[in-house]
C-alpha cells in the first residue's frame, strides 16, 4: 500500500454497512452522498478495524448490522474503541421498490446507504449480564419446546403400536406414568429399549428444566430484579417465570414513551388500512417480540377470571367475535397496566381500568 496515495478523512463521517457471515462479513463504506469502498473481510473484528483506519485515516466511523445469531459482540467492540454502530431489526429496513437481488453485497449497501440517510430505528443493546439472563429464560423455553415434542413422540409411538392411553393417565406425566412407559406391551424386546432411551431424554430435559428454574428463582432475588418481581407478581396470571420474562425481554421501560410504542414493541398492534378518511383495523400484525405476546395473552386466559373489570370487558369484546379475538383486547389492557406498574412502581388493583 502506498501511504503517500492514501487521503486524509479528518473531520469526515463514513458511514459503514456489515452483513455478517459465519466465515466472512460483506463490508461497505460510503459518505452520505456516495460510495467508497466495497469488499469481503475475514469474521474479525480486530482486522475490521484496521482495515477501516488503514483505508480512511481520520475519519469517523459509524456502523450497523442486522440483528440475527451474531448478537451484541461486535457493537459492543466497535461502541467501546469509538465507532458508533447500531443494530436494527431486518424487518425494519427499508427496501427500495424494484429491488429483487438479494447478494451479501447489495445487504451491506444497503445498511450503509440507510444509516448515512439517517432512516434506520436501532433496536436496544442491553449491558452483558442482563443478555446472559435473557438467555436462561430463553433457553428454558428451548428446553420446554424439546421437552413437548418429545411426548408427542412417545404418545405417537404408543398409538402406531396401539397402545391406548387415558386422559388421565398422561395428563400430568406423573412418576408413576412414566414408570408405566417404561414397562408397555411391546412385543419387541429390542425395540422396548430403544424406546426407553427417549423416556431417559424426557426425564433428563425434565430435570435441566427444574434446575433452570431454580437459577431463575435465584436471579428474582437479586436486587436489580427483586421489587420488579414482587409488583408483576400482582398482575392476576403472572407469577415469577412470567414476570422474570417481561423485566428482561422489556429492559426499561422509559424507553417507550407511549402506551402504543410498548404494545407495537411487545406485537399486540393490530393492523391497519387506511383511505381518505377511512380508517380499517384488522389483525395483529405479529411484529414485535412473540415471547412477550404469548405471556400477556396467556395471562390474560388468568386475568378474565381474576378481575371483574377484565371480564365484563371481556364479554363485552367477545360479543359476536371469537374468544381468542376477544382475548387480544384483555392483552392490550394488561400491557397496559403492566407498563403502569413498571414506571410508577405502583401494584395491580384489582376491578379499576
Amino acid at each position: 500500500m502506498d501511504k503517500g496515495n492514501i487521503k486524509d478523512w479528518t473531520g469526515q463521517t463514513l458511514f459503514i454497512g456489515i452483513d455478517l457471515h459465519r466465515k466472512k462479513w460483506s463490508v461497505t463504506i460510503r459518505s452520505k452522498h456516495c460510495e467508497h469502498k466495497s469488499f469481503v473481510a475475514p469474521p474479525e473484528k480486530e482486522k475490521l478495524v484496521k482495515t477501516l483506519k488503514a483505508h480512511f485515516p481520520g475519519a469517523q466511523f459509524k456502523a450497523v448490522y442486522e440483528a440475527g445469531c451474531f448478537g451484541y459482540g461486535l457493537a459492543n467492540y466497535l461502541n467501546g474503541i469509538g465507532i458508533s454502530t447500531i443494530i436494527v431489526s431486518p424487518q425494519n429496513i427499508p427496501i427500495k421498490p424494484g429491488s429483487c437481488v438479494k447478494t451479501d453485497k447489495n445487504d451491506s449497501r444497503r445498511l450503509a446507504r440507510e444509516l448515512a440517510r439517517g432512516d434506520l430505528v436501532a433496536i436496544r443493546i442491553p449491558e452483558s449480564e442482563e443478555v446472559y439472563h435473557r438467555s436462561i429464560l430463553r433457553k428454558r423455553a428451548q428446553f420446554m419446546k424439546r421437552k413437548v415434542i418429545i411426548q408427542n413422540q412417545i404418545k405417537s409411538d404408543l398409538m402406531f403400536y396401539g397402545i391406548r392411553l387415558s386422559d388421565n393417565r398422561n395428563r400430568y406425566w406423573s412418576k408413576d406414568f412414566i414408570m408405566w412407559l417404561r414397562s408397555p406391551p411391546f412385543e419387541d424386546k429390542y425395540y422396548h429399549k430403544a424406546f426407553n432411551f427417549m423416556l431417559d431424554e424426557y426425564e433428563e430435559i425434565k430435570s435441566s428444566i427444574y434446575r433452570l428454574d431454580r437459577i431463575i428463582v435465584e436471579l428474582s432475588r437479586l436486587e436489580r430484579y427483586q421489587a420488579k418481581v414482587k409488583l408483576l407478581r400482582t398482575v392476576p396470571g403472572i407469577g415469577l417465570l412470567s414476570a422474570m420474562t417481561i423485566i428482561l425481554e422489556v429492559g426499561d421501560i422509559n424507553r417507550f414513551p407511549s402506551y402504543y410504542k410498548f404494545i407495537s414493541y411487545i406485537g399486540l398492534s393490530p393492523s391497519e388500512h387506511s383511505s381518505g378518511e377511512q380508517i380499517r383495523r384488522g389483525s395483529l400484525t405479529h411484529m414485535g417480540n412473540r415471547i412477550l405476546r404469548n405471556i400477556f395473552v396467556e395471562a390474560s386466559w388468568q386475568a378474565i377470571r381474576r378481575d371483574p373489570f377484565l371480564l365484563d370487558k371481556f364479554n363485552r369484546v367477545s360479543h359476536g367475535k371469537a374468544k381468542t379475538k376477544a382475548i387480544i383486547s384483555i392483552a392490550n389492557s394488561l400491557a397496559r397496566r403492566v407498563r403502569r406498574i413498571l414506571l410508577y412502581e405502583e401494584p395491580y388493583v384489582i376491578g379499576i381500568c
